[in-house]
């Protein structure tokens, strides 16, 4: 049996202005988009889709609606309370818990993110440890999701060895941090990475 949904112009300009433009400009998103909503509702009606709370059914919503509109961005506090109306602390929470799954393709992203933005100042921390001056500090600015795989390659090495000097948080902007990482650790949070 084949459902078709039609979405009527009215509820796509009650949007936000980024997820109404997509929704008129890509036929294949308001598809994605119609499936989804009737696979929510048939899915309570058999009452396949049961959630205990609201930030539950909103976790699994954004959990599937996220990578429709903006398969490139990582879940953050500020799209998910400006672009899907959620409440701000609610969002905060959905928010991380969607980076903290394993496996997802925002924290393979992360990992991708924070190789290069090493690799950029790779040369200079390379030129400090070859004047000998192995702990100079080297500011890297990464996007939040690069930062968190940051901090579980930088737990990861200092388990392994305590005596090294540790990265300092210089400044934070929202969605972005300046990172200072000492020289010494670039070579060995490059291989954490694979490459």
């Amino acid at each position: 049996m084949k459902f078709e949904a039609e979405i009527d112009d009215a509820q796509i300009d009650a949007l936000v202005a980024s997820i109404g433009d997509q929704l008129k400009g890509d036929p294949t998103k308001r598809t994605l988009l119609a499936a989804f909503a009737l696979e929510q509702v048939l899915g309570w009606m058999s009452g396949r889709a049961v959630h205990q709370s609201l930030t539950e059914q909103h976790t699994d919503w954004l959990t599937e609606l996220l990578p429709i509109f903006y398969p490139d961005d990582i879940p953050s506090t500020v799209r998910i309370f400006n672009n899907f109306k959620v409440p701000y602390g609610r969002a905060a929470y959905i928010s991380r818990v969607l980076l903290e799954k394993q496996q997802t393709s925002w924290r393979q992203k992360g990992r991708a993110n924070l190789l290069a933005a090493l690799k950029l100042k790779q040369a200079e921390a390379q030129g400090n440890i070859g004047k000998g001056d192995a702990l100079k500090y080297v500011p890297v600015s990464l996007d939040n999701i690069s930062y968190r795989e940051l901090t579980v390659i930088v737990e990861e090495l200092f388990r392994d060895d305590p005596t090294l000097a540790p990265p300092v948080n210089k400044s934070v902007s929202p969605g972005r941090r300046t990172i200072d990482i000492p020289s010494q650790l670039f070579p060995k949070l490059i291989a954490k990475l694979g490459a």
